[in-house]
């Protein structure tokens, strides 16, 4: 029996190891643009509720949000979704030229969603309010520097 089950778990490894690294450009472009819109919606309504323009009482809630979502971003840049793999993506080609500075931006904002949560958690809004203009500079940091200039419509 212990056999059998090893070859199923050694059998559903591969698979999920051979489906990971069969993501096509077009797909993981895609994935990874759903992650982004995802932060970036989660900052739109942070924005929002530090601002007072709306009355939810949801800041831990999207604090949280973006805390758990912010790690991804360390997996959502395989090689096979560079511009010249997908034309698509809004990434520049210098993420995988300069990895160790592109690296380490992501790391900030991570750093940056962990910190802001723990300024929420707390309760003072003067933290929370540095927290979140840390957070906006940790996002600007990375996508003026490794994201191509969207037009505003």
């Amino acid at each position: 029996m212990s056999r059998i089950a090893i070859a199923i778990g050694a059998a559903a490894v591969l698979l999920v190891a051979n489906t990971v690294s069969a993501d096509s450009p077009k797909d993981a472009v895609q994935y990874r643009q759903s992650v982004m819109e995802s932060l970036g919606g989660h900052m739109g309504a942070i924005a929002k509720l530090t601002k007072h323009e709306v009355s939810y009482n949801h800041l831990l809630d999207q604090a949280k949000a973006l805390a758990d979502t912010a790690p991804m971003v360390s997996d959502i840049f395989p090689a096979n979704s560079k511009p010249s793999d997908d034309p698509k993506t809004h990434a520049l080609a210098k993420i995988w030229q300069q990895p160790e500075d592109f690296h380490k931006k992501v790391m900030a904002f991570q750093m940056a969603a962990k910190a802001f949560l723990a300024d929420v958690q707390s309760g003072d809004q003067s933290k929370v309010m540095g927290g979140v203009k840390q957070l906006g500079m940790s996002c600007g940091g990375c996508h003026r520097e490794y994201r191509k200039k969207m037009q505003r419509h």
